[in-house]
Protein backbone atom coordinates (compact mmCIF):
# COMPACT_ATOMS: atom_id res chain seq x y z
CA UNK A 1 0.00 0.00 0.00
CA UNK A 2 2.89 2.38 0.77
CA UNK A 3 4.31 1.79 -2.71
CA UNK A 4 0.97 2.47 -4.38
CA UNK A 5 0.51 5.60 -2.30
CA UNK A 6 3.92 6.92 -3.32
CA UNK A 7 3.22 6.23 -6.98
CA UNK A 8 -0.11 8.02 -6.70
CA UNK A 9 1.51 11.07 -5.09
CA UNK A 10 4.22 11.19 -7.74
CA UNK A 11 1.63 10.93 -10.50
CA UNK A 12 -0.45 13.77 -9.05
CA UNK A 13 2.63 15.98 -8.66
CA UNK A 14 3.75 15.26 -12.23
CA UNK A 15 0.29 16.17 -13.58
CA UNK A 16 0.18 19.37 -11.56
CA UNK A 17 3.68 20.39 -12.66
CA UNK A 18 2.78 19.96 -16.34
CA UNK A 19 -0.40 22.00 -15.90
CA UNK A 20 1.28 24.77 -13.92
CA UNK A 21 4.14 25.06 -16.42
CA UNK A 22 1.64 25.58 -19.23
CA UNK A 23 -0.09 28.24 -17.15
CA UNK A 24 3.27 29.94 -16.54
CA UNK A 25 4.12 30.50 -20.22
CA UNK A 26 3.14 34.14 -19.84
CA UNK A 27 5.53 34.54 -16.91
CA UNK A 28 8.40 33.11 -18.97
CA UNK A 29 7.63 35.48 -21.84
CA UNK A 30 7.61 38.40 -19.41
CA UNK A 31 11.05 37.25 -18.23
CA UNK A 32 12.47 37.81 -21.73
CA UNK A 33 11.02 41.32 -21.78
CA UNK A 34 12.45 42.06 -18.32
CA UNK A 35 15.91 40.88 -19.37
CA UNK A 36 15.88 42.98 -22.53
CA UNK A 37 14.78 45.98 -20.50
CA UNK A 38 17.61 45.37 -18.05
CA UNK A 39 20.12 45.16 -20.88
CA UNK A 40 18.99 48.44 -22.39
CA UNK A 41 18.88 50.38 -19.12
CA UNK A 42 21.74 49.09 -16.99
CA UNK A 43 24.29 47.14 -19.02
CA UNK A 44 27.02 49.82 -19.17
CA UNK A 45 28.78 50.38 -15.83
CA UNK A 46 31.99 52.24 -16.63
CA UNK A 47 34.07 53.96 -19.29
CA UNK A 48 37.76 54.79 -19.54
CA UNK A 49 39.13 57.00 -22.29
CA UNK A 50 42.65 57.84 -23.44
CA UNK A 51 44.22 59.50 -26.45
CA UNK A 52 47.68 59.66 -27.94
CA UNK A 53 49.03 61.16 -31.18
CA UNK A 54 45.60 61.73 -32.64
CA UNK A 55 44.30 58.29 -31.65
CA UNK A 56 41.47 58.06 -29.14
CA UNK A 57 40.68 54.82 -27.32
CA UNK A 58 37.58 54.32 -25.20
CA UNK A 59 37.12 51.24 -23.01
CA UNK A 60 33.56 50.45 -21.91
CA UNK A 61 32.82 47.96 -19.15
CA UNK A 62 29.55 46.01 -19.25
CA UNK A 63 27.97 43.86 -16.57
CA UNK A 64 24.76 41.92 -16.03
CA UNK A 65 24.24 43.22 -12.48
CA UNK A 66 21.35 45.40 -13.63
CA UNK A 67 19.76 42.52 -15.51
CA UNK A 68 20.06 40.35 -12.41
CA UNK A 69 18.32 43.06 -10.36
CA UNK A 70 15.37 43.07 -12.77
CA UNK A 71 15.29 39.26 -12.82
CA UNK A 72 15.34 39.15 -9.01
CA UNK A 73 12.28 41.43 -8.86
CA UNK A 74 10.60 39.24 -11.48
CA UNK A 75 11.42 36.10 -9.47
CA UNK A 76 9.82 37.52 -6.31
CA UNK A 77 6.72 38.39 -8.33
CA UNK A 78 6.53 34.91 -9.89
CA UNK A 79 6.96 33.21 -6.51
CA UNK A 80 4.14 35.31 -5.12
CA UNK A 81 1.93 34.80 -8.19
CA UNK A 82 1.68 31.04 -7.76
CA UNK A 83 0.13 31.49 -4.29
CA UNK A 84 -2.77 33.65 -5.49
CA UNK A 85 -6.32 32.31 -5.44
CA UNK A 86 -6.54 31.98 -9.22
CA UNK A 87 -3.61 29.56 -9.24
CA UNK A 88 -4.52 27.82 -5.99
CA UNK A 89 -8.03 27.07 -7.20
CA UNK A 90 -6.54 25.35 -10.25
CA UNK A 91 -5.36 22.64 -7.85
CA UNK A 92 -8.98 21.63 -7.28
CA UNK A 93 -9.03 20.44 -10.88
CA UNK A 94 -6.97 17.47 -9.67
CA UNK A 95 -7.21 14.99 -6.85
CA UNK A 96 -4.55 16.69 -4.77
CA UNK A 97 -3.46 17.52 -1.25
CA UNK A 98 -1.66 20.47 0.29
CA UNK A 99 1.51 18.37 0.17
CA UNK A 100 1.26 17.56 -3.53
CA UNK A 101 0.33 21.15 -4.35
CA UNK A 102 3.29 22.57 -2.44
CA UNK A 103 5.74 20.11 -3.94
CA UNK A 104 4.41 20.85 -7.45
CA UNK A 105 4.71 24.59 -6.82
CA UNK A 106 8.30 24.23 -5.62
CA UNK A 107 9.23 22.05 -8.62
CA UNK A 108 7.69 24.59 -11.00
CA UNK A 109 9.55 27.46 -9.34
CA UNK A 110 12.82 25.50 -9.57
CA UNK A 111 12.26 24.86 -13.28
CA UNK A 112 11.39 28.51 -13.89
CA UNK A 113 14.48 29.56 -11.92
CA UNK A 114 16.66 27.29 -14.06
CA UNK A 115 15.24 28.82 -17.23
CA UNK A 116 15.82 32.31 -15.83
CA UNK A 117 19.41 31.42 -14.90
CA UNK A 118 20.25 30.13 -18.38
CA UNK A 119 18.61 33.04 -20.21
CA UNK A 120 20.24 35.57 -17.87
CA UNK A 121 23.64 34.02 -18.58
CA UNK A 122 22.98 34.09 -22.33
CA UNK A 123 22.24 37.82 -22.07
CA UNK A 124 26.03 38.23 -22.00
CA UNK A 125 26.26 37.02 -25.58
CA UNK A 126 23.20 38.97 -26.63
CA UNK A 127 24.88 42.11 -25.31
CA UNK A 128 28.04 41.32 -27.27
CA UNK A 129 26.01 40.76 -30.43
CA UNK A 130 24.23 44.06 -29.95
CA UNK A 131 27.53 45.90 -29.53
CA UNK A 132 28.94 44.35 -32.70
CA UNK A 133 25.88 45.15 -34.83
CA UNK A 134 24.76 48.54 -33.55
CA UNK A 135 27.80 50.29 -32.09
CA UNK A 136 31.28 51.36 -33.14
CA UNK A 137 32.98 48.76 -30.97
CA UNK A 138 36.14 47.42 -32.58
CA UNK A 139 37.12 44.75 -30.06
CA UNK A 140 35.10 42.80 -27.50
CA UNK A 141 36.72 40.60 -24.88
CA UNK A 142 35.14 38.33 -22.29
CA UNK A 143 35.11 34.71 -21.11
CA UNK A 144 33.41 32.17 -23.34
CA UNK A 145 31.58 28.93 -22.56
CA UNK A 146 34.18 26.76 -24.27
CA UNK A 147 37.11 28.77 -22.94
CA UNK A 148 36.17 28.31 -19.28
CA UNK A 149 33.57 25.49 -18.99
CA UNK A 150 34.05 25.02 -15.23
CA UNK A 151 33.60 28.74 -14.55
CA UNK A 152 30.56 28.74 -16.84
CA UNK A 153 28.88 25.91 -14.93
CA UNK A 154 29.72 27.61 -11.64
CA UNK A 155 28.17 30.86 -12.86
CA UNK A 156 25.03 29.07 -14.02
CA UNK A 157 24.72 27.29 -10.68
CA UNK A 158 25.20 30.56 -8.80
CA UNK A 159 22.54 32.28 -10.91
CA UNK A 160 20.14 29.37 -10.37
CA UNK A 161 20.61 29.40 -6.59
CA UNK A 162 20.23 33.17 -6.35
CA UNK A 163 17.08 33.26 -8.50
CA UNK A 164 15.67 30.28 -6.57
CA UNK A 165 16.16 32.22 -3.36
CA UNK A 166 14.13 35.13 -4.73
CA UNK A 167 11.33 32.84 -5.98
CA UNK A 168 11.24 31.11 -2.58
CA UNK A 169 11.08 34.50 -0.86
CA UNK A 170 8.20 35.52 -3.13
CA UNK A 171 6.48 32.22 -2.37
CA UNK A 172 6.87 32.89 1.35
CA UNK A 173 5.50 36.42 1.01
CA UNK A 174 2.53 35.15 -1.00
CA UNK A 175 1.81 32.39 1.50
CA UNK A 176 1.84 34.82 4.42
CA UNK A 177 -0.32 37.38 2.64
CA UNK A 178 -2.87 34.72 1.64
CA UNK A 179 -3.11 33.74 5.31
CA UNK A 180 -3.23 37.29 6.69
CA UNK A 181 -4.30 39.95 4.16
CA UNK A 182 -3.17 42.79 6.42
CA UNK A 183 0.44 41.73 5.89
CA UNK A 184 0.36 43.19 2.39
CA UNK A 185 0.61 46.63 4.08
CA UNK A 186 2.57 45.66 7.18
CA UNK A 187 5.14 43.36 5.56
CA UNK A 188 7.25 46.12 3.90
CA UNK A 189 7.50 47.94 7.22
CA UNK A 190 8.49 44.75 9.05
CA UNK A 191 11.06 43.94 6.37
CA UNK A 192 12.66 47.41 6.57
CA UNK A 193 12.69 47.18 10.36
CA UNK A 194 14.45 43.82 10.30
CA UNK A 195 17.03 45.01 7.76
CA UNK A 196 17.82 48.10 9.84
CA UNK A 197 18.13 46.22 13.13
CA UNK A 198 21.40 44.80 14.41
CA UNK A 199 20.02 41.25 14.22
CA UNK A 200 18.92 41.80 10.64
CA UNK A 201 22.34 43.17 9.70
CA UNK A 202 24.01 40.14 11.27
CA UNK A 203 21.74 37.82 9.30
CA UNK A 204 22.48 39.68 6.06
CA UNK A 205 26.21 39.55 6.78
CA UNK A 206 26.07 35.81 7.50
CA UNK A 207 24.15 34.85 4.37
CA UNK A 208 25.16 37.43 1.77
CA UNK A 209 28.75 38.41 2.46
CA UNK A 210 31.11 36.28 0.36
CA UNK A 211 34.15 35.36 2.44
CA UNK A 212 36.39 34.07 -0.33
CA UNK A 213 34.65 30.70 -0.74
CA UNK A 214 31.94 30.85 -3.37
CA UNK A 215 30.74 27.30 -2.67
CA UNK A 216 30.08 28.13 0.98
CA UNK A 217 28.18 31.22 -0.14
CA UNK A 218 26.03 29.17 -2.54
CA UNK A 219 25.38 26.57 0.17
CA UNK A 220 24.15 29.27 2.57
CA UNK A 221 21.87 30.81 -0.06
CA UNK A 222 20.49 27.37 -0.93
CA UNK A 223 19.85 26.73 2.76
CA UNK A 224 18.01 30.04 3.02
CA UNK A 225 15.80 29.02 0.08
CA UNK A 226 14.98 25.75 1.82
CA UNK A 227 14.02 27.65 4.98
CA UNK A 228 11.73 29.95 2.99
CA UNK A 229 10.03 27.00 1.30
CA UNK A 230 9.58 25.08 4.57
CA UNK A 231 7.97 28.09 6.26
CA UNK A 232 5.75 28.57 3.21
CA UNK A 233 4.59 24.94 3.37
CA UNK A 234 3.81 25.26 7.07
CA UNK A 235 1.82 28.45 6.48
CA UNK A 236 -0.06 27.11 3.45
CA UNK A 237 -1.19 24.07 5.42
CA UNK A 238 -3.29 26.47 7.47
CA UNK A 239 -5.03 28.09 4.51
CA UNK A 240 -8.79 27.93 4.46
CA UNK A 241 -10.18 25.07 2.41
CA UNK A 242 -12.34 26.16 -0.52
CA UNK A 243 -15.96 25.23 -0.09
Amino acid sequence: MMFLSNVSLASVIRTQVKFKLQAYIGAVLSLIFIQLLGLLLTSSTGMIGTSSIGTEITINTYTLDGVLFFVAAWAVFVGNLITTKAYRYDDFTFVSTRLSSNIANIVVLMIVSAVAAVTTFLCTYLLRLYQVLFSKVVFIDGPGILDEPVATMQTLLLLFILISMFTSFGYLMGSLVQKHKALILIFPIILVGIVMSSIGLNIIEFFFIVEGNLWVFMLKIFGLSVIFFLISVAVSNRWEVRA
